[in-house]
């Protein structure tokens, strides 16, 4: 399964990246290296997500204890 980077992220224009256009390149270009350590996308995509999670739950226990 091939990958596209960031100009794929991007929709190929030449507009200014914002914050999820920079995520997404950065994602693309993260699964691309982990498939040539031999993991899958579809492996690579799912603990990105829980990591994501994480981080978000973890953000947020961070804001609610600082109230």
């Amino acid at each position: 399964m091939e990958i596209q980077g960031a100009q794929h992220a991007n929709g190929g224009s030449q507009q200014p990246l914002n914050c999820r256009t920079e995520v997404e390149a950065a994602m693309f270009e993260m699964v691309k290296q982990l498939q040539q350590h031999g993991w899958e996308p579809a492996e690579v995509a799912l603990a990105l997500a829980d990591a994501a999670d994480d981080y978000v739950m973890l953000l947020a226990s961070k804001k609610a204890g600082s109230h």
